[in-house]
């Protein structure tokens, strides 16, 4: 569980609860400066960002002693300028943790092994004056199971809506509960019959019904098969449609629909002019279904 890739400095996982227990689908890994530090030795090119100050600041900063960089260079050869300018190069709190070595201690250089000791490293402190501030990016690297989220999120929001004792049809619905603001499709537009999916009033009250839905950026669909009003019904709810806006003959004297909400199954008559800045509200969260089952309802008992 300890266990991490070389590059990472921390790593996290994302888990969701599902049939099977709890399911890692996301992993998230603290990459920190890694690729571009490694970039950056490999080509030979600064790669850290440069912040230049309004106002130049003093500080304090370790660094290698001129005398011991030249003791590095001899201890280690042909390597030793390789050595040095990777000792140069690192940041203070690493500087800090070799000015502090009581031992031997074993780096990694460009795939190559060194020892550095103590008696190698001597450090001073100066004063100096920084106008510009430099820094390597670090990269936070998402890794996300897109199988293992699609599946659980079908498992968490699909399942089967219970027969009517009442009725005649003893069939269980399947519904796919998607949430408004994720599902495909945001509407289904349902002539209530034939005769009205023919009649040149609905298609044109559901072509200029469609055009204004696309021009809030709402995605939708209809269904004019020869189905009956609750077998379309019930087909949408499988689809993961939100709602259901139903046109009929009182539609064609009136411009007045039903909406039907996908969930609780209740349904609203309002004029069919509102309807379409009330389903991006509802998709948007900016509005709830209580509110306006409340709202339309009142206004039809009055």
């Amino acid at each position: 569980p300890t266990e991490m890739a070389h590059y990472a400095a921390d790593c996290w996982d994302a888990e969701v609860f599902c049939s099977l227990g709890w399911l890692e689908c996301v992993g998230i890994a603290d990459r920190s400066a890694f690729d571009l530090t490694c970039h950056a030795q490999a080509t030979k090119v600064d790669l850290q960002y440069k912040e230049v100050l309004d106002k130049p600041i003093e500080q304090e900063v370790l660094q290698l002693q001129k005398k011991s960089g030249i003791t590095v260079m001899k201890a280690f050869k042909k390597d030793g300028k390789m050595v040095k300018e990777w000792i140069e190069a690192l940041p203070q709190e690493q500087l800090a943790e070799l000015e502090a070595l009581k031992g031997p201690k074993k780096v990694d250089i460009n795939g190559q092994s060194f020892e550095l000791t103590p008696d190698l490293l001597q450090f001073e402190r100066k004063k100096e004056k920084i106008s510009v501030n430099s820094l390597t990016p670090g990269v936070i690297e998402p890794s996300f199971g897109i199988d293992r989220i699609f599946t659980v999120i079908m498992e968490h929001v699909y399942y089967a809506r219970p027969a009517e004792e009442a009725g005649d049809d003893k069939q269980k619905r399947g519904v796919l509960a998607l949430n408004a603001n994720m599902a495909p499709y945001k509407c289904c537009m349902l002539p209530l019959d034939q005769r009205i999916a023919r009649h040149e009033k609905y298609i044109s009250l559901a072509s200029a019904f469609r055009s204004e839905l696309s021009a809030l950026g709402l995605s939708s669909t209809s269904d004019e098969g020869g189905a009956t009003i609750g077998r379309k019904y019930a087909r949408n709810d499988e689809l993961g449609i939100p709602f259901a806006i139903t046109f009929d003959f009182t539609t064609l004297e009136d411009e007045t629909v039903t909406m039907r909400e996908r969930d609780c199954m209740q349904q609203i008559r309002l004029p069919l002019r509102e309807a379409a800045e009330l389903i991006r509200d509802l998709c948007a969260g900016e509005a709830q279904w209580e509110g306006a089952f409340k709202r339309f309802n009142l206004c039809l008992a009055q």
